[in-house]
């Protein structure tokens, strides 16, 4: 069955009105089906946010406060129907065109900034926290500002010992990590318990509890957030506590410096020229990474072994020994790779001819792209691969990048062996600056 608009209301299939009590016309009032009866009605069930400030029940019925032309108007009785389900608002909905009201229990009492809010009053149902003894006890409020100010002190001795640690300290020992990491905590860990403590011993307590508002504040209100941001401000203690505000000021200074020290670092990081010089000198023997001394004849046909410098050192009854060269500082630029190719396999370039022993070719290991260890040895293929950007180096053919995106070939190191057999470095170091292309730009 439908219903149509008559004169007065909503009328059945023949013609006659609707009675009173029917579902019909509840559902036409209230919006759920049909048109509103007026304008005013139209208004109120045009829109989700209309309907939800004219709140019905399950019924169709208004509940209180709401419009009751809404739940099926004025002459349609209330108890003891059962009509459609409308939507309706949840409890305590908030109009968002009243005025927002904020409540700020502060440890010294209460502040409104406009009208008690509507669940608390003037409590609000927050319990302000007691007052810490800093704001009623001189000598300890001058004790907390002590204490702040000795964690700012910290502060500042992390950071000058991070400083001075990058700097002069050894990086290639042990305690250069350690102590650079403590420098560190001390420098952000002492600032970080400073304020800590600031805002537990010196800032007073509050608690807020604010009503949801509109987007755009009121002016009233602009004034009063203005109002708190300056009583805020008076409220860290920067204006009376000197010491405090100095010791602050100091310790951020010195901790912003640490922004320069990448990039100090990135411009001492530059090789320049010590790359052209390594620990390999004329005459030095080839030891590999456990101390043993390379001889002819150690490193089968498609072997490779990784090898550095012994340095011949003269004792004082005028014999020769050889000094390994196994630290760290030898292994970034002196670390070489020994391989045995298959005869007349090797193809030396031009005056290169007797830097090779029986098929023996050495090699820097540092890949000429960006520095990596070169370390995997193809025999079949006679190629070596750099593991970090795949360049590619063909050893027969003086180790020639082939592919990837080294531009160089390895440098080479011209061996030879001794009366008792082991192979040295006959002329000495390389003719050529090992690792990256671009650092011999820099």
């Amino acid at each position: 069955m439908s219903a149509n608009q008559g004169p007065t209301g909503p009328e059945s299939a023949d013609g006659g009105e609707l009675p009173p009590d029917s579902p019909q016309r509840r559902m036409h009032y209230a919006g759920y089906q049909g048109e509103p009866a007026d304008k005013s009605d139209q208004d109120s069930m045009s829109s989700i946010f209309n309907r939800t400030k004219h709140p019905v029940d399950t019924a169709g019925h208004a509940k209180d406060g709401a419009d009751p032309r809404v739940a099926g108007g004025p002459d349609v009785p209330d108890a003891g129907h059962d009509g459609p389900e409308v939507l309706g608002t949840p409890p305590h909905q908030t109009d968002s065109s009243r005025t927002p009201e904020t409540t700020v229990m502060r440890s010294g009492g209460t502040s409104t900034l406009t009208a008690q809010g509507a669940g608390g009053g003037a409590g609000g149902g927050v319990t302000p926290r007691a007052p810490h003894s800093a704001e009623y006890d001189r000598r300890a409020s001058r004790r907390a500002e002590r204490l702040i100010a000795f964690w700012f002190l910290i502060s500042v001795v992390g950071t000058v010992g991070f400083i001075v640690t990058n700097f002069v300290g050894d990086k290639h020992k042990q305690y250069y990590t350690p102590a650079m990491g403590s420098a560190l905590g001390l420098a952000v860990g002492g600032l970080g318990i400073g304020m800590i403590l600031w805002a537990k011993r010196l800032m007073p307590h509050e608690q807020a509890v604010q009503e949801r508002h509109e987007f755009t504040s009121a002016p009233e209100e602009i004034a009063v957030t203005e109002e708190e941001v300056a009583l805020g401000f008076a409220d860290t203690g920067l204006a009376r506590y000197p010491l405090l505000r100095r010791s602050l000021l100091g310790a951020g200074t010195v901790l912003g410096g640490l922004l320069v020290i990448p990039l100090l670092n990135l411009t001492n990081s530059k090789p320049g020229k010590k790359l052209d010089h390594t620990h390999w000198v004329k005459g030095a023997r080839l030891v590999n990474l456990q101390g043993r001394y390379v001889k002819i004849g150690d490193v089968a046909i498609g072997g490779i072994e990784t090898v550095l410098p012994a340095v011949p050192v003269k004792e004082s009854d005028g014999s020769i020994s050889y000094e390994p060269k196994l630290d760290v500082h030898s292994k970034a630029d002196s670390t070489t790779i020994l391989i045995r190719l298959e005869p007349g396999i090797n193809k030396p370039r031009e005056g290169r001819e007797d830097w090779a022993v029986d098929g023996h070719v050495a090699y820097s290991k540092i890949c000429t792209h960006a520095g990596c260890p070169v370390s995997l040895y193809e025999q079949q293929t006679h190629h070596l691969l750099c593991p970090c950007h795949q360049s590619v180096f063909d050893v027969p053919d003086g180790c020639r990048a082939i592919f990837g995106p080294a531009s160089r070939s390895l440098p080479q190191l011209a061996i030879a062996v001794d009366d008792e057999g082991y192979f040295i470095a006959r002329d000495g170091d390389y003719t050529e600056p090992v690792g990256a292309a671009f650092w011999e730009r820099s």
